[in-house]
């Protein structure tokens, strides 16, 4: 799923407003590594970017832009019955609902259009193959 992954990200990256410069969606594929309440291991968290952005020598420049991050844990049981083609779209399926979460943390966002956000990552599945949201299941 590495290539598919690749080409959604160059999809998605753009401009969507506000003060998130950078979000990081992780798909949690290692069953071991499960929390035993069935919790994704990192919940939605929006923090100042911590790179620092220095050069070697040079005295580090204040960063003005924030990261989110968070993690998508899959059904271990589904992804087992599943097929290579059949796993890109649960795993794009899962991922698309897990923005919703984007939604309701907008304003905290400062103007992301979350909105957009959601609409380019439909159309990004559909130029993978994969049909995901209300009209496709």
């Amino acid at each position: 799923m590495h290539a598919p992954f690749k080409s959604l990200g160059e999809y998605l990256t753009g401009d969507y407003g506000g003060t998130m410069e950078h979000l990081w969606i992780d798909l949690e594929l290692i069953e071991s590594h499960a929390r035993p309440d069935g919790s994704c291991k990192h919940p939605f968290r929006f923090q100042k970017r911590v790179s620092g952005r220095s050069h070697f020598g040079l005295p580090p420049s204040a960063d003005h832009f924030n990261v989110g991050h968070y993690s998508v844990r899959p059904n271990f049981e589904v992804i087992a019955s599943l097929s290579g083609e059949q796993l890109l779209t649960y795993a794009l399926s899962i991922i698309y609902d897990s923005t919703e979460v984007l939604l309701e943390k907008q304003k905290k966002l400062g103007g992301f259009d979350a909105v957009l956000f959601r609409e380019r990552f439909l159309g990004a599945c559909e130029r993978l193959g994969c049909r995901i949201g209300r009209d496709a299941l």
